[in-house]
């Protein structure tokens, strides 16, 4: 192929083509972009305003809100509290009668009637067994209750150290047979027989009484 030929393919001729030339300036183009994103940078601003706007408006609403029913809450509250005066002096006279039956509960539940529990153990002696001496201990308000005084003792709630002279040598298992039979007997325990000169002998007994001296007491009650 000769150069004469290449030349002639090379400069072909396009049918229907339209002839353009960028006739406008680059600054005129520029100008242009930076408009656009000018105002799209403004409907942003606008839509973060729009946007920070209904937050405010929405809070300031829920707060709102809040505290009228605050402030319906506190009504409510003050008109009980009046309520409540009304029957204060009710409420304070029922306060002081619940404290006075509790106190007396209280005291009733350790309290011993000792002239009357002790009266059918003491009716066990014979009449030659005179009772010389009564020492009790029995369970308070104001004190721990009484513990076992050892492991094969029995639980008491009141102690009574009796001291009983005879003249001749007594048969202390006659008395516990017969104060077993007792309602509120725990356990008892001759703790000595010795001689008191030339009268007879002089005998201590520990007698324990259960929680039936302190329930029948309350049952009285």
């Amino acid at each position: 192929m000769s150069r004469q030929q290449s030349r002639d393919a090379s400069s072909a001729l396009v049918y229907g083509a339209i002839p353009r030339a960028q006739l406008m300036p680059p600054e005129v183009a520029l100008r242009r972009r930076e408009s656009s994103r000018r105002r799209g940078l403004i409907a942003l601003v606008a839509v973060v305003l729009f946007l920070v706007v209904g937050g405010i408006v929405a809070t300031h609403w829920l707060a709102a809100a809040a505290q009228q029913r605050l402030e319906a809450e506190r009504a409510i509250t003050q008109q009980l509290l009046a309520e409540q005066l009304e029957y204060v002096e009710v409420l304070g006279i029922q306060d002081r009668l619940d404290a006075v039956v509790a106190q007396r509960e209280a005291l009733a539940g350790v309290e011993v009637l000792w002239r009357d529990e002790l009266q059918p153990y003491l009716a066990a002696l014979d009449s030659n067994e005179i009772v010389e001496a009564i020492a009790t201990e029995g369970n308070t308000p104001f004190e721990p209750p009484l513990t076992q005084e050892g492991p094969l003792r029995s639980a008491r709630s009141a102690t009574v150290l009796l001291t009983v002279a005879t003249n001749d040598l007594p048969d202390p298992s006659r008395w516990l047979r017969e104060w077993q039979q007792l309602e509120g007997f725990a356990d008892a325990s001759i703790d000595s027989i010795a001689l008191d000169g030339e009268d007879g002998y002089l005998t201590i007994v520990t007698l324990n009484l259960s929680s039936a001296v302190l329930t029948e007491q309350e049952a009285s009650e």
